[in-house]
């Protein structure tokens, strides 16, 4: 299944890109657009004033696993915020259906918190009602930092665009929502995504959609499902809000494993 997916990353990291840009000034007004490239690149140009943002996530479908049978999708809920000036996140994950998964995660500055809960609690060892403390990774420098490099990522998603194995497409405007958006579509088949890397074993077609506002080009959602004969068919919703309310705080003592 993992190697099926292989190319996911890609597209993920666009929309990533997409979403955690923050830095410089937007835009005074919002031409028109007609290029579904230039609808994706201006989500990340128009992005700079952004402080704050939150994601909700759903999902729809089964996944066919190998010895383990059909997972249903349609109960597991997403959600996460991040408060970019204060350096500080939480996400929440919970999937009963995926045996009993939930993930429950705080970042506070230079400092993670993460809880498991389920079969992923007992793969890692730890303690289903108690925070984990690890430190946020700074090698490679400043995470925020790098994420928020608005030249750098329009560079990047402009370089990733040009690899895409298939052409993206304008559909028809559509409401998120209260507003007005912008929707990009583009499809992978499997044999596009064998030719763009021959590892790969998909069996089925992938379609990307991401929705932009049409008022200042920020991205309202994005979307990807799958129709493969051996993984199920299943899919996935973001749907994303900016400049809300976030109050992250890191958990207290006596909820953090020693």
């Amino acid at each position: 299944m993992t190697r099926r997916l292989a190319f996911l990353p890609i597209a993920l990291v666009a929309v990533l890109a997409l979403v955690l840009a923050a830095c410089g000034a937007t835009p005074a007004a919002a031409p028109a657009l007609t290029d579904p490239k230039e609808i994706v690149t201006k989500g990340v140009t128009s992005l700079p004033a952004v402080k704050t943002f939150e994601i909700t996530g759903t999902f729809t479908g089964n996944v066919k696993a190998a010895q383990l049978g059909n997972f249903d999708l349609s109960t597991i809920k997403l959600a996460a915020a991040v408060d970019i000036a204060n350096k500080t996140a939480k996400l929440s994950l919970d999937a009963p259906t995926l045996l009993g998964t939930k993930v429950d995660a705080v970042v506070v500055g230079d400092t993670a918190y993460y809880k498991l809960s389920g079969a992923l609690a007992q793969f890692a060892g730890t303690t289903a009602d108690k925070y984990t403390k690890v430190p946020v990774p700074t090698a490679s420098g400043d995470p925020i930092a790098a994420a928020t490099d608005i030249t750098k990522l329009a560079t990047q998603l402009q370089a990733g665009l040009a690899l895409l194995p298939s052409p993206l497409t304008k559909a028809a405007d559509e409401k998120c929502g209260d507003a007005d958006c912008y929707h990009v579509s583009t499809v992978l088949t499997a044999a596009q995504a064998k030719a763009f890397d021959a590892s790969s074993t998909l069996d089925g077609d992938v379609t990307f959609d991401l929705w932009t506002r049409k008022s200042d080009y920020r991205p309202a959602k994005f979307s990807f499902s799958i129709v493969s004969p051996s993984l199920g068919t299943f899919g996935m919703v973001l749907d994303i809000k900016y400049d809300v309310a976030v109050s992250v705080t890191a958990p207290p003592a006596d909820q953090v494993a020693p």
